[in-house]
Protein backbone atom coordinates (compact mmCIF):
# COMPACT_ATOMS: atom_id res chain seq x y z
CA UNK A 1 0.00 0.00 0.00
CA UNK A 2 1.53 3.86 -0.91
CA UNK A 3 2.11 5.88 1.87
CA UNK A 4 -0.73 8.30 0.44
CA UNK A 5 -3.10 5.20 0.67
CA UNK A 6 -1.50 4.79 4.65
CA UNK A 7 -2.52 7.84 5.46
CA UNK A 8 -5.63 8.36 3.88
CA UNK A 9 -6.88 4.58 5.39
CA UNK A 10 -5.16 5.36 8.58
CA UNK A 11 -7.15 9.08 9.14
CA UNK A 12 -10.04 7.30 8.06
CA UNK A 13 -10.10 4.66 10.46
CA UNK A 14 -8.90 7.30 13.71
CA UNK A 15 -11.68 9.35 11.90
CA UNK A 16 -14.30 6.68 12.46
CA UNK A 17 -12.84 5.67 15.75
CA UNK A 18 -12.57 9.17 16.67
CA UNK A 19 -16.63 9.26 15.88
CA UNK A 20 -17.57 7.10 18.33
CA UNK A 21 -14.71 8.21 20.61
CA UNK A 22 -16.33 12.03 20.80
CA UNK A 23 -19.81 10.86 21.30
CA UNK A 24 -19.13 8.69 24.28
CA UNK A 25 -17.12 11.43 25.96
CA UNK A 26 -20.29 13.98 25.48
CA UNK A 27 -22.15 11.51 27.07
CA UNK A 28 -19.65 10.85 29.99
CA UNK A 29 -19.99 15.13 30.22
CA UNK A 30 -23.20 14.95 30.04
CA UNK A 31 -23.88 12.83 33.28
CA UNK A 32 -20.68 14.20 34.91
CA UNK A 33 -22.33 18.15 34.58
CA UNK A 34 -26.08 16.32 35.38
CA UNK A 35 -24.41 14.07 38.89
CA UNK A 36 -22.18 17.73 39.43
CA UNK A 37 -24.16 20.72 38.55
CA UNK A 38 -22.47 23.85 38.24
CA UNK A 39 -20.72 24.81 41.58
CA UNK A 40 -19.27 20.87 41.62
CA UNK A 41 -18.43 20.96 38.26
CA UNK A 42 -16.21 24.14 38.64
CA UNK A 43 -14.48 22.14 41.16
CA UNK A 44 -14.01 19.02 39.04
CA UNK A 45 -12.41 21.93 36.05
CA UNK A 46 -9.91 23.45 38.53
CA UNK A 47 -9.14 19.91 39.74
CA UNK A 48 -8.64 19.03 35.91
CA UNK A 49 -6.21 22.28 35.21
CA UNK A 50 -4.16 22.02 38.12
CA UNK A 51 -3.19 18.54 37.33
CA UNK A 52 -3.00 19.10 33.74
CA UNK A 53 -0.87 21.99 34.78
CA UNK A 54 1.76 20.06 36.57
CA UNK A 55 1.80 17.10 33.92
CA UNK A 56 2.28 19.24 30.82
CA UNK A 57 5.41 20.93 32.63
CA UNK A 58 6.69 17.38 33.66
CA UNK A 59 5.80 16.67 29.51
CA UNK A 60 9.73 18.00 28.54
CA UNK A 61 8.41 17.73 25.15
CA UNK A 62 9.48 13.90 24.78
CA UNK A 63 6.07 12.82 22.46
CA UNK A 64 7.47 15.41 19.77
CA UNK A 65 11.12 14.32 20.61
CA UNK A 66 10.62 10.77 20.29
CA UNK A 67 7.99 10.83 17.12
CA UNK A 68 11.55 13.15 15.47
CA UNK A 69 14.06 10.60 16.93
CA UNK A 70 12.24 7.27 15.90
CA UNK A 71 11.42 9.08 12.13
CA UNK A 72 15.13 9.39 11.36
CA UNK A 73 16.28 5.95 12.18
CA UNK A 74 15.36 2.42 10.51
CA UNK A 75 17.20 0.49 12.19
CA UNK A 76 15.07 -1.67 14.98
CA UNK A 77 17.34 -2.28 17.59
CA UNK A 78 18.16 1.77 17.63
CA UNK A 79 14.46 2.47 17.08
CA UNK A 80 14.08 0.49 20.58
CA UNK A 81 17.10 1.95 22.54
CA UNK A 82 15.36 5.22 21.39
CA UNK A 83 11.92 4.79 23.06
CA UNK A 84 13.04 2.56 26.17
CA UNK A 85 15.07 5.25 27.18
CA UNK A 86 12.63 8.21 26.50
CA UNK A 87 10.00 5.92 27.99
CA UNK A 88 11.91 5.71 31.28
CA UNK A 89 12.41 9.60 31.79
CA UNK A 90 8.66 10.03 30.95
CA UNK A 91 7.82 7.69 33.48
CA UNK A 92 10.05 9.42 36.50
CA UNK A 93 8.70 12.23 35.64
CA UNK A 94 5.30 11.33 36.18
CA UNK A 95 5.42 9.88 39.14
CA UNK A 96 7.44 12.85 40.52
CA UNK A 97 4.16 14.95 39.92
CA UNK A 98 2.35 12.20 40.69
CA UNK A 99 3.79 12.45 44.56
CA UNK A 100 4.40 16.25 44.51
CA UNK A 101 0.64 17.41 43.48
CA UNK A 102 -1.34 16.54 46.67
CA UNK A 103 1.56 18.91 48.09
CA UNK A 104 1.58 21.25 46.06
CA UNK A 105 -1.95 21.90 45.98
CA UNK A 106 -1.85 23.21 49.18
CA UNK A 107 -0.15 26.37 49.06
CA UNK A 108 -3.04 27.22 46.73
CA UNK A 109 -6.36 28.68 48.43
CA UNK A 110 -8.78 26.57 46.59
CA UNK A 111 -11.82 24.68 48.20
CA UNK A 112 -10.86 21.59 50.72
CA UNK A 113 -13.25 19.91 47.69
CA UNK A 114 -10.53 20.58 44.94
CA UNK A 115 -7.42 19.64 47.11
CA UNK A 116 -8.82 16.31 48.22
CA UNK A 117 -10.23 15.37 44.18
CA UNK A 118 -6.16 16.04 43.37
CA UNK A 119 -5.58 12.59 45.20
CA UNK A 120 -7.83 10.84 43.35
CA UNK A 121 -7.23 12.04 39.81
CA UNK A 122 -3.73 12.13 39.82
CA UNK A 123 -3.45 8.41 38.69
CA UNK A 124 -5.34 9.02 35.58
CA UNK A 125 -2.62 11.73 34.62
CA UNK A 126 0.49 9.84 35.13
CA UNK A 127 -1.30 6.85 33.22
CA UNK A 128 -2.33 9.39 30.11
CA UNK A 129 1.25 10.86 29.98
CA UNK A 130 2.41 7.30 29.36
CA UNK A 131 0.03 6.67 26.61
CA UNK A 132 0.38 10.34 25.16
CA UNK A 133 4.37 9.77 25.01
CA UNK A 134 4.28 6.05 23.40
CA UNK A 135 1.81 6.69 21.15
CA UNK A 136 4.60 8.18 18.69
CA UNK A 137 5.45 4.63 17.53
CA UNK A 138 2.19 4.28 16.02
CA UNK A 139 2.36 7.48 14.51
CA UNK A 140 5.36 6.53 12.67
CA UNK A 141 4.09 3.05 11.62
CA UNK A 142 0.58 4.99 10.44
CA UNK A 143 -1.08 2.69 13.13
CA UNK A 144 -2.59 5.53 15.29
CA UNK A 145 -6.15 3.80 14.89
CA UNK A 146 -5.40 1.15 17.33
CA UNK A 147 -3.83 4.36 19.90
CA UNK A 148 -7.28 5.94 19.01
CA UNK A 149 -8.87 2.87 19.76
CA UNK A 150 -7.46 2.72 23.67
CA UNK A 151 -9.26 6.47 23.98
CA UNK A 152 -12.51 4.66 23.22
CA UNK A 153 -11.84 1.54 25.50
CA UNK A 154 -11.40 3.78 28.23
CA UNK A 155 -13.93 5.91 27.90
CA UNK A 156 -16.35 3.58 27.52
CA UNK A 157 -14.64 1.57 31.35
CA UNK A 158 -15.90 5.00 32.19
CA UNK A 159 -19.06 5.30 31.28
CA UNK A 160 -20.27 2.25 33.27
CA UNK A 161 -19.59 3.71 36.52
CA UNK A 162 -20.44 6.85 35.46
CA UNK A 163 -23.73 5.67 35.44
CA UNK A 164 -23.98 3.88 38.61
CA UNK A 165 -23.09 7.36 39.83
CA UNK A 166 -26.04 9.46 38.27
CA UNK A 167 -28.32 6.79 39.34
CA UNK A 168 -27.50 6.84 43.20
CA UNK A 169 -26.37 10.28 43.99
CA UNK A 170 -22.70 9.87 43.65
CA UNK A 171 -20.21 12.59 44.72
CA UNK A 172 -16.93 14.22 42.66
CA UNK A 173 -14.67 12.12 44.24
CA UNK A 174 -16.30 9.07 43.08
CA UNK A 175 -16.40 10.66 39.52
CA UNK A 176 -12.52 11.30 39.89
CA UNK A 177 -11.48 8.10 41.18
CA UNK A 178 -13.41 5.94 38.45
CA UNK A 179 -11.66 7.82 35.73
CA UNK A 180 -8.47 7.27 37.13
CA UNK A 181 -9.78 3.49 36.91
CA UNK A 182 -10.15 3.73 33.89
CA UNK A 183 -7.06 5.18 32.40
CA UNK A 184 -5.24 2.80 34.08
CA UNK A 185 -6.84 0.04 32.23
CA UNK A 186 -6.78 2.05 29.11
CA UNK A 187 -3.11 1.71 29.49
CA UNK A 188 -3.06 -1.94 29.50
CA UNK A 189 -4.53 -2.63 26.72
CA UNK A 190 -2.71 0.18 24.94
CA UNK A 191 0.63 -1.75 26.04
CA UNK A 192 -0.89 -5.12 24.74
CA UNK A 193 -1.12 -2.90 21.31
CA UNK A 194 2.10 -1.79 21.61
CA UNK A 195 4.19 -4.86 21.89
CA UNK A 196 2.91 -5.72 18.67
CA UNK A 197 5.67 -3.33 17.88
CA UNK A 198 8.26 -3.79 20.15
CA UNK A 199 8.65 -4.63 23.53
CA UNK A 200 9.08 -2.43 25.88
CA UNK A 201 11.29 -2.20 28.68
CA UNK A 202 13.53 0.81 31.11
CA UNK A 203 16.85 2.06 29.91
CA UNK A 204 19.48 4.02 31.39
CA UNK A 205 21.75 5.12 28.99
CA UNK A 206 21.95 8.64 30.54
CA UNK A 207 24.49 9.92 27.87
CA UNK A 208 21.69 9.17 25.39
CA UNK A 209 19.58 10.99 27.76
CA UNK A 210 21.77 14.25 27.42
CA UNK A 211 21.09 14.12 23.72
CA UNK A 212 17.04 14.02 24.53
CA UNK A 213 17.33 17.01 26.97
CA UNK A 214 19.24 18.84 24.73
CA UNK A 215 16.74 18.23 22.01
CA UNK A 216 13.92 18.09 23.91
CA UNK A 217 14.35 21.27 26.32
CA UNK A 218 13.11 23.83 23.55
CA UNK A 219 9.89 21.83 22.93
CA UNK A 220 9.72 21.64 26.90
CA UNK A 221 9.79 25.28 27.67
CA UNK A 222 7.26 25.79 24.31
CA UNK A 223 4.96 23.10 25.60
CA UNK A 224 5.33 25.33 29.39
CA UNK A 225 4.99 28.37 27.45
CA UNK A 226 1.72 27.18 25.25
CA UNK A 227 0.57 25.94 28.35
CA UNK A 228 0.29 29.16 30.73
CA UNK A 229 -1.89 30.55 27.51
CA UNK A 230 -3.85 27.65 27.10
CA UNK A 231 -4.91 26.72 30.29
CA UNK A 232 -3.68 29.77 32.91
CA UNK A 233 -7.00 31.27 32.21
CA UNK A 234 -9.36 28.65 33.83
CA UNK A 235 -6.69 28.84 36.77
CA UNK A 236 -6.64 32.65 37.27
CA UNK A 237 -10.63 32.56 36.55
CA UNK A 238 -10.83 29.99 39.53
CA UNK A 239 -9.10 32.40 41.81
CA UNK A 240 -11.58 35.44 41.07
CA UNK A 241 -14.56 34.12 40.36
CA UNK A 242 -16.98 32.20 41.76
CA UNK A 243 -17.14 27.93 41.01
CA UNK A 244 -20.37 28.33 39.00
CA UNK A 245 -18.33 30.81 36.58
CA UNK A 246 -15.45 28.16 36.06
CA UNK A 247 -18.07 25.76 36.06
CA UNK A 248 -20.04 27.79 32.74
CA UNK A 249 -16.35 28.25 31.27
CA UNK A 250 -15.53 24.55 31.87
CA UNK A 251 -18.47 23.47 30.25
CA UNK A 252 -17.79 25.08 27.19
CA UNK A 253 -13.63 24.44 27.21
CA UNK A 254 -14.79 20.80 27.46
CA UNK A 255 -15.69 21.18 24.12
CA UNK A 256 -12.92 22.81 22.38
CA UNK A 257 -10.44 20.24 24.26
CA UNK A 258 -12.33 17.34 22.46
CA UNK A 259 -12.24 19.34 18.74
CA UNK A 260 -8.61 20.26 19.29
CA UNK A 261 -7.31 16.44 19.64
CA UNK A 262 -7.80 15.86 16.13
CA UNK A 263 -5.31 18.55 14.74
CA UNK A 264 -2.45 16.37 16.85
CA UNK A 265 -3.96 13.32 15.71
CA UNK A 266 -3.60 13.82 12.12
CA UNK A 267 -0.37 16.01 12.49
CA UNK A 268 1.53 13.20 14.08
CA UNK A 269 0.62 11.15 10.79
CA UNK A 270 1.96 13.95 8.66
CA UNK A 271 5.20 14.70 10.65
CA UNK A 272 7.22 11.69 10.00
CA UNK A 273 6.36 11.97 6.51
CA UNK A 274 7.16 15.56 6.07
CA UNK A 275 10.43 14.89 7.91
CA UNK A 276 11.76 12.11 5.69
CA UNK A 277 10.83 14.24 2.45
CA UNK A 278 12.67 17.51 4.13
CA UNK A 279 15.70 15.07 4.60
CA UNK A 280 15.47 14.87 0.84
CA UNK A 281 14.96 17.92 0.22
CA UNK A 282 11.93 17.21 -2.07
CA UNK A 283 10.64 20.76 -2.12
CA UNK A 284 7.33 19.49 -4.68
CA UNK A 285 6.75 16.87 -2.16
CA UNK A 286 6.80 19.14 0.72
CA UNK A 287 4.46 21.90 -1.19
CA UNK A 288 2.18 19.27 -1.99
CA UNK A 289 2.00 17.76 1.95
CA UNK A 290 1.43 21.28 3.46
CA UNK A 291 -0.90 22.14 0.76
CA UNK A 292 -3.58 19.21 1.29
CA UNK A 293 -3.22 19.47 4.94
CA UNK A 294 -4.01 23.33 5.08
CA UNK A 295 -7.27 22.55 2.55
CA UNK A 296 -8.22 20.01 5.01
CA UNK A 297 -7.92 21.52 7.68
CA UNK A 298 -9.83 24.98 5.87
CA UNK A 299 -12.32 22.56 5.26
CA UNK A 300 -12.45 21.07 9.07
CA UNK A 301 -12.31 24.67 10.80
CA UNK A 302 -15.15 26.14 8.76
CA UNK A 303 -17.59 23.31 9.19
CA UNK A 304 -17.23 23.58 12.95
CA UNK A 305 -17.44 27.17 13.37
CA UNK A 306 -20.59 26.98 11.09
CA UNK A 307 -22.04 24.49 13.70
CA UNK A 308 -21.13 25.68 16.58
CA UNK A 309 -22.56 29.42 15.53
CA UNK A 310 -25.66 27.93 14.29
CA UNK A 311 -26.40 25.76 17.36
CA UNK A 312 -24.08 26.61 20.69
CA UNK A 313 -26.82 27.09 23.01
CA UNK A 314 -29.16 24.03 22.17
CA UNK A 315 -25.61 22.15 21.69
CA UNK A 316 -24.71 23.08 24.83
CA UNK A 317 -27.91 22.15 26.80
CA UNK A 318 -28.03 18.83 25.03
CA UNK A 319 -24.62 18.20 25.86
CA UNK A 320 -24.51 19.13 29.65
CA UNK A 321 -28.35 20.52 30.38
CA UNK A 322 -30.25 23.20 30.92
CA UNK A 323 -28.26 24.38 34.29
CA UNK A 324 -25.47 25.14 31.50
CA UNK A 325 -26.93 26.88 28.86
CA UNK A 326 -24.87 29.97 29.92
CA UNK A 327 -22.00 28.15 27.88
CA UNK A 328 -23.22 28.58 24.93
CA UNK A 329 -22.39 32.21 24.15
CA UNK A 330 -18.89 31.35 25.33
CA UNK A 331 -18.42 28.39 23.32
CA UNK A 332 -19.16 30.63 20.18
CA UNK A 333 -15.85 32.98 21.21
CA UNK A 334 -13.83 29.56 22.21
CA UNK A 335 -14.27 28.26 18.60
CA UNK A 336 -12.62 30.60 16.96
CA UNK A 337 -9.63 29.67 18.66
CA UNK A 338 -10.24 26.10 17.69
CA UNK A 339 -9.60 27.38 14.28
CA UNK A 340 -6.49 28.91 14.91
CA UNK A 341 -5.15 25.85 17.12
CA UNK A 342 -6.14 23.77 13.87
CA UNK A 343 -4.07 25.79 11.79
CA UNK A 344 -1.06 26.76 14.77
CA UNK A 345 -0.72 22.85 15.25
CA UNK A 346 -0.28 22.43 11.56
CA UNK A 347 2.43 24.63 11.22
CA UNK A 348 4.07 24.54 15.02
CA UNK A 349 4.36 20.21 13.71
CA UNK A 350 6.40 21.61 10.61
CA UNK A 351 8.72 24.20 13.23
CA UNK A 352 9.53 20.74 14.53
CA UNK A 353 10.46 18.83 11.70
CA UNK A 354 12.36 21.65 10.08
CA UNK A 355 14.51 22.04 13.65
CA UNK A 356 13.34 25.53 14.28
CA UNK A 357 11.55 24.54 17.64
CA UNK A 358 14.64 27.04 19.28
CA UNK A 359 13.53 29.80 17.15
CA UNK A 360 9.86 29.17 18.17
CA UNK A 361 10.46 29.31 21.86
CA UNK A 362 10.45 33.31 21.33
CA UNK A 363 7.32 33.35 20.03
CA UNK A 364 5.58 31.03 22.98
CA UNK A 365 7.48 33.31 25.43
CA UNK A 366 5.82 36.71 23.39
CA UNK A 367 2.34 34.93 23.78
CA UNK A 368 2.53 33.41 27.30
CA UNK A 369 3.64 37.34 28.48
CA UNK A 370 0.46 38.68 26.35
CA UNK A 371 -1.53 36.14 27.40
CA UNK A 372 -0.56 36.68 30.94
CA UNK A 373 -1.08 40.46 30.82
CA UNK A 374 -4.80 40.09 29.04
CA UNK A 375 -6.12 37.23 31.54
CA UNK A 376 -4.79 39.36 34.93
CA UNK A 377 -6.00 42.72 33.42
CA UNK A 378 -9.19 41.93 32.36
CA UNK A 379 -10.32 38.43 34.39
CA UNK A 380 -11.53 40.10 37.36
CA UNK A 381 -13.49 42.68 35.66
CA UNK A 382 -15.33 40.55 32.55
CA UNK A 383 -14.34 36.90 34.00
CA UNK A 384 -14.92 34.28 31.62
CA UNK A 385 -15.36 36.87 28.54
CA UNK A 386 -11.89 37.89 28.93
CA UNK A 387 -10.68 34.06 29.12
CA UNK A 388 -12.53 32.91 26.22
CA UNK A 389 -11.43 36.61 24.16
CA UNK A 390 -7.60 36.27 25.00
CA UNK A 391 -7.22 32.83 24.74
CA UNK A 392 -8.85 33.35 20.86
CA UNK A 393 -5.70 36.24 20.46
CA UNK A 394 -3.10 34.37 21.99
CA UNK A 395 -3.85 31.10 19.79
CA UNK A 396 -4.08 33.62 16.86
CA UNK A 397 -0.81 34.94 17.42
CA UNK A 398 0.82 31.57 17.64
CA UNK A 399 -0.63 30.30 14.66
CA UNK A 400 0.68 33.57 12.63
CA UNK A 401 4.34 33.19 13.95
CA UNK A 402 4.78 29.75 13.13
CA UNK A 403 3.34 30.23 9.81
CA UNK A 404 5.49 32.87 9.22
CA UNK A 405 8.82 31.27 10.52
CA UNK A 406 7.47 27.78 8.01
CA UNK A 407 7.33 29.86 5.23
CA UNK A 408 10.63 31.58 5.97
CA UNK A 409 12.57 27.95 6.20
CA UNK A 410 10.54 26.82 2.97
CA UNK A 411 10.08 29.19 0.55
CA UNK A 412 7.25 27.91 -0.53
CA UNK A 413 3.83 29.78 -0.35
CA UNK A 414 0.57 27.93 0.19
CA UNK A 415 -2.41 29.24 -2.32
CA UNK A 416 -5.35 30.07 -0.79
CA UNK A 417 -7.81 30.65 -3.65
CA UNK A 418 -9.63 27.07 -1.98
CA UNK A 419 -9.86 28.37 1.52
CA UNK A 420 -11.82 31.49 -0.44
CA UNK A 421 -14.55 29.11 -1.32
CA UNK A 422 -14.68 27.04 1.06
CA UNK A 423 -15.18 30.12 3.37
CA UNK A 424 -17.95 30.93 0.79
CA UNK A 425 -19.77 27.90 1.08
CA UNK A 426 -19.69 28.36 5.18
CA UNK A 427 -21.23 31.86 4.74
CA UNK A 428 -23.68 30.62 2.15
CA UNK A 429 -24.74 27.83 4.89
CA UNK A 430 -24.78 29.85 7.49
CA UNK A 431 -27.28 32.56 5.72
CA UNK A 432 -29.64 29.70 4.79
CA UNK A 433 -29.59 28.41 8.17
CA UNK A 434 -29.86 30.74 10.35
CA UNK A 435 -33.35 31.18 10.36
CA UNK A 436 -34.02 27.59 11.25
CA UNK A 437 -31.24 27.29 14.32
CA UNK A 438 -34.37 27.27 16.90
CA UNK A 439 -35.52 23.81 14.87
CA UNK A 440 -34.23 20.11 16.55
CA UNK A 441 -30.55 20.37 17.25
CA UNK A 442 -29.31 16.88 15.67
CA UNK A 443 -31.42 17.64 12.88
CA UNK A 444 -30.12 20.69 12.50
CA UNK A 445 -26.57 20.12 12.41
CA UNK A 446 -26.89 16.92 10.21
CA UNK A 447 -28.74 19.10 7.76
CA UNK A 448 -26.75 22.24 7.81
CA UNK A 449 -23.52 19.55 7.24
CA UNK A 450 -25.02 18.23 4.12
CA UNK A 451 -25.39 21.60 2.57
CA UNK A 452 -22.15 22.93 3.17
CA UNK A 453 -20.78 19.60 1.68
CA UNK A 454 -23.10 20.36 -1.39
CA UNK A 455 -21.37 23.68 -1.43
CA UNK A 456 -18.06 22.46 -1.29
CA UNK A 457 -18.70 20.12 -4.02
CA UNK A 458 -20.58 22.67 -6.52
CA UNK A 459 -17.48 24.92 -6.00
CA UNK A 460 -15.08 21.88 -6.60
CA UNK A 461 -12.98 22.28 -3.84
CA UNK A 462 -13.56 18.61 -3.06
CA UNK A 463 -14.63 16.79 -6.14
CA UNK A 464 -14.24 13.00 -7.87
CA UNK A 465 -11.07 13.64 -9.40
CA UNK A 466 -9.44 14.29 -6.13
CA UNK A 467 -11.10 11.59 -4.53
CA UNK A 468 -9.75 9.66 -7.10
CA UNK A 469 -6.23 10.93 -6.56
CA UNK A 470 -6.08 10.22 -3.16
CA UNK A 471 -7.25 6.87 -3.29
CA UNK A 472 -5.11 5.84 -6.29
CA UNK A 473 -2.29 8.46 -6.23
CA UNK A 474 1.47 6.34 -5.50
CA UNK A 475 4.07 8.71 -3.00
CA UNK A 476 7.27 7.83 -2.18
CA UNK A 477 8.00 7.72 0.65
Amino acid sequence: MSTANKIFTNTLWQIIIRFFDIVIGIVNIGLITRILGQTQFGFYTTVFVFLQTLMTISDLGLYMTLLNEISTTEDKKEEKKRVDNIFTIRLLASLLIFILAPFLIKIFPYDQAVKNGVIFLAGAFVWQSLISTLTAIFAKYLDMARATLVYVFSKIVYLLPLIYIYLHAGNLNQILFWNSASAFLGLILFLFFFWRHQPLSFAWDFSYWKKVFKISWPLSLGVILNLVYFRADTLILSAYHSAEKVGLYGAAYKVLEVLTTFPHMFMSLVLPIFTAVWVKRDLDRLQTIQQNTFDFFSIINVWVVLIVWLLSKPMMVLLTGQEFAGSGPILNILVLAVAAIFFGTMFTYLVVALGLQKTMVRYYLAAAIIGLLGYFIFIPRYYYWAAAIVTVLVETLICIWAFRLVQKKLTIRLQTSGFWRILAAGALTFVIFWFFRGAEVIISGILASLVYFVWLYLFKVIDREKIRNILNRQVDA
